[in-house]
């Protein structure tokens, strides 16, 4: 019994042993493709020798020192600093802005020789420092100040991508499981901001193969254009949805077509090499599909109304302000040098203005001459009423007719009165 139970312990710590081994192997695993990722995308190719040396020269290059932690701690942040996004945009994000910025198209090769090439393009040597200060300065020479135009922006669901092929495909070699690569041929905004770039990376897979074996059997390939770099270097899940096929059907795209596994009878270049029968498919690199979003994902997208692009903008917006005043300065003095004339009394209100120092010296002589006839006779009252109703009317005129008047005013009074006093 004591045998048996010494073995039976024996057996279990050896069980536990190799399962933390496992365990501590596939940590390692999983921090070595890290590694080699990091290492492929920031200098174009997998590094050689011991990994701690290689986490330090990574290290370098974008902080400039070397972090703390553990090597797997250590791989983490710089993986954190090249790809994720939650804290801000990333290395690769910052970097497809400025490419797209001076030549509207991102490259594929390591961030080294890509700032490498940026700084000779825009300030005309390479310099030294960690990656983010070098990306500083150049934001700085393209977008005119150290902080890059980026802002979050949601790509909706089936958001259709114009894509190419960038190796040739054969229905005749190719299995399935095997890759096809393809890239972003066509620039895709999202309000106002750019979120996919022509030279993005896509990743597909074949998934059926059929090859042409007699003249009633065609050869067929079926390939899901799955993944797709966004301009933040996110991973975007795609595929060829009814949008993107009936899309392709509208522009007679029958080479994309093939490659999905559909048969297209439009004429187009190439289609009937593709589809005689007994034929395999057979097509060079370079055949355009389209492909959509499958869910909706949040990026950074560049401002395509940040930076140097509105700077031409307020130059076009005093032109017409110089142009109007001068219209304005020749239109007030012409109403100015009619107002003298006579003729215009009604149309303008500036000659209404004009007429009333006339009006008022012609009303007071008027008003003076009938003041005796007022109050004696009522019937000179309603003469003077009527008198003085015209004069408004016909103002340089009536001045005369006034003064001719008050002359019989005496004789009715020598008369009238006499008659009135004998009949009483």
């Amino acid at each position: 019994m004591c045998l048996k139970k010494i073995l039976c312990g024996v057996l279990a710590a050896a069980m536990i042993f190799s399962a933390s081994t496992l365990c501590t192997a596939a940590a390692d695993d999983s921090a070595n493709a890290k590694l080699a990722r990091i290492e492929t995308d920031t200098y174009g190719i997998e590094q050689s020798g011991a990994i701690l040396d290689r986490i330090s020269r990574l290290e370098k290059s974008y902080s400039g020192q070397n972090m703390q932690g553990n090597m797997n701690a250590r791989i983490d942040a710089i993986y954190k600093i090249l790809y994720d996004n939650s804290a801000g945009p990333c290395v690769l994000a910052k970097i497809n802005a400025l490419e797209w910025n001076i030549n509207h198209e991102v490259r594929s090769d390591g961030v080294e020789k890509r700032l490498a090439a940026l700084e000779t393009a825009i300030l005309g040597k390479t310099t030294d420092g960690t990656f983010n200060a070098r990306i500083r300065a150049l934001a700085k020479g393209s977008f005119g100040e150290e902080i890059l135009p980026i802002a979050q922006v949601q790509i909706p669901a089936n958001t259709l991508i114009k894509v190419e092929t960038t190796a040739p495909v054969s229905s005749k070699t190719m299995q399935a499981g095997d890759s096809v690569p393809f890239r972003v041929v066509e620039d895709i905004f999202v309000d106002g901001k750019l979120v996919f770039v022509t030279g993005l990376p896509g990743e597909g897979t074949v998934n059926d193969v059929r090859r042409a074996r007699n003249i009633m059997s065609n050869g067929k390939l079926e390939i899901d254009f799955h993944t797709l770099k966004t301009v933040d270097g996110q991973d975007a899940k795609t595929f060829s949805g009814v949008e993107a096929r009936e899309e392709m059907k509208a522009q007679s795209m029958a080479r994309g077509l093939s490659l999905v596994g559909l048969t297209f009878s439009g004429k187009y270049g190439g289609v009937e090499e593709v589809f005689v029968r007994g034929k395999n498919i057979e097509l060079p690199a370079g055949v355009q599909v389209y492909i959509q979003t499958r869910d909706p994902i949040t990026v950074y997208g560049v401002s395509t109304s940040g930076g140097g692009i509105s700077i031409a903008e307020p130059v076009t917006k005093p032109q017409p302000v110089t142009e109007t005043p001068q219209p304005v300065s020749e239109t007030k003095p012409q109403p100015v040098s009619e107002t003298p004339q006579p003729v215009d009394e009604t149309k303008s209100q500036p000659a209404n203005e004009m007429q009333p120092p006339s009006a008022t010296e012609n009303k007071p002589k008027p008003v003076t001459q009938p003041k005796p006839p007022v109050p004696q006779d009522p019937e000179g009252l309603s003469d003077d009423e009527k008198i003085a109703t015209p004069p408004p009317a016909e103002e340089p005129k009536p001045a005369p007719k006034p003064v001719e008047k008050p002359k019989p005013a005496p004789e009715p009074d020598d008369g009238e009165i006499i008659e009135i006093y004998d009949e009483d």
